[in-house]
């Protein structure tokens, strides 16, 4: 009896602990604020009603927020277009914005959710810098923004294999991290708000507005890479035959080196470095075929918690396309070359983080998408895919917890 009796405690104690997910609210705000106009204090467009919302996140069993800081970051040091046939969301937007700014709501934010018990993470991007005011935005409309840094120097985005001195394509938006003025510039970014603001931490993504590339290793051959790759290798990649594996790896490198940057600054703070990427080893659609180091993020403790399948969806960004990029080796959207997801995590990520110390979450909504047509058009995912994928990630013991947009989190409906 006294066996059966401790059987069911250990039983009861391990399905506990494989319930126990914590739950992440990925909470972008300036989506938030025009897909939940006119929806009351779900809005959250003035420190009023984010203040008064989030006393109801809780309940909602809510233990972090990542709270994205991009539409002020635009504001602060990006020029904004607004040409007379802007949409009406831009227009809002900035508006919005800039009122909020004014009305100190980030801090408001911040506080009440510490308030309420839960944690906040800043949420910045670092590879969406924007585009020139002449380029279109997939629908045909131009993009509102770009970045005063890479307006002022576009030497530093990610360029194509031209020879110096004839003309050379860039993939706008995209800074190439082989720089220490670009790893500088993102720093400060971060720093803005993370020294600003009582963040708990900092959450990195490698999400973009930037317009797809030709095929997957088109850019990251500015002259930092090339002059690193022939002192190693011994062969100039602007002019040679290379190897496309050790000059993947090499950029890679460079997006370590900014991490460790900005772990030593957020350590010194008290705060922690989180980062979302796709499933696999390269960054993938729609950037290319950079290597992510992420098992020496991970081993060395460069972050402290890593999201997985957290990606751009090139689809949604850029529907209207009859032909995509070519040569990726690894693409999450597509579902090309990677194992299942929830394999993927029990066998590979998981261990390793265990070992390491390091929290591991998931993105539920960003796996097994349906298409219409190979090419045009928005990827989806069936809702009953979605449902069976997290109940299989909340089987799996070593994952910390899994992350939900805002608007899923509180069953609301978008008007856009």
């Amino acid at each position: 009896m006294r066996f059966f009796v401790r059987a069911v405690v250990l039983f009861c104690l391990a399905s506990a602990d494989l319930s126990a997910k914590e739950k992440i609210m990925t909470l972008s705000w300036g989506d938030v604020i025009w897909q939940h106009r006119g929806q009351g204090i779900a809005q959250i467009d003035t420190p009023e009603k984010i203040r008064e919302s989030i006393k109801t996140w809780k309940a909602k069993g809510v233990d972090k927020v990542h709270f994205r800081v991009d539409d002020f970051r635009i504001l602060l040091f990006h020029q904004f277009y607004l040409p007379p046939t802007s949409s009406e969301y831009n227009k809002e937007a900035f508006k919005t914005t800039k009122q909020a700014w004014h009305d100190n709501f980030v801090r408001v934010a911040v506080e009440s959710l510490k308030k309420e018990g839960i944690v906040v993470d800043m949420y910045l991007t670092i590879l969406d810098e924007g585009l020139p005011r002449e380029m279109l935005w997939d629908g045909g409309g131009f993009f509102p923004w770009q970045s005063n840094f890479t307006r002022e120097n576009p030497q530093f985005l990610s360029v194509d294999r031209s020879l110096p001195g004839s003309p050379r394509k860039y993939h706008y938006g995209v800074l190439e991290y082989a720089y220490p003025e670009v790893r500088e510039y993102m720093l400060k970014m971060v720093t803005t708000f993370s020294d600003r603001f009582d963040f708990d931490g900092v959450f990195l993504s490698l999400r973009t507005h930037s317009p797809p590339p030709e095929h997957a290793d088109q850019f990251g051959f500015n002259e930092p890479v090339v002059k690193e790759y022939e002192r190693r290798y011994g062969r100039n990649i602007l002019l040679q035959s290379f190897d496309l594996e050790k000059w993947r790896d090499l950029r890679g490198e460079y997006l370590t080196a900014f991490l460790k940057d900005v772990k030593a600054h957020v350590s010194r703070k008290g705060q922690k470095l989180a980062i979302g990427i796709p499933q696999g080893e390269y960054l993938g659609p729609p950037f290319g075929n950079m290597k992510l180091h992420w098992r020496q993020w991970v081993s060395e403790k460069i972050v402290d918690e890593l999201v997985v399948g957290h990606i751009t969806q090139e689809r949604s960004r850029y529907p209207n396309r009859n032909q995509r990029a070519y040569g990726y080796i690894q693409n999450q959207e597509e579902n090309l070359n990677l194992p299942p997801i929830e394999q993927a995590v029990a066998d590979t990520y998981a261990p390793l983080c265990r070992k390491h110390g390091v929290k591991l979450y998931v993105d539920p909504e960003r796996f097994y998408y349906r298409f219409d047509h190979p090419a045009f058009g928005f990827a989806r995912q069936p809702a009953e895919v979605r449902e069976r994928l997290i109940q299989r990630l909340e089987a799996v013991r070593d994952l910390t917890g899994l992350t939900y947009d805002y608007s899923d989190i509180l069953g609301l409906n978008r008007t856009e």
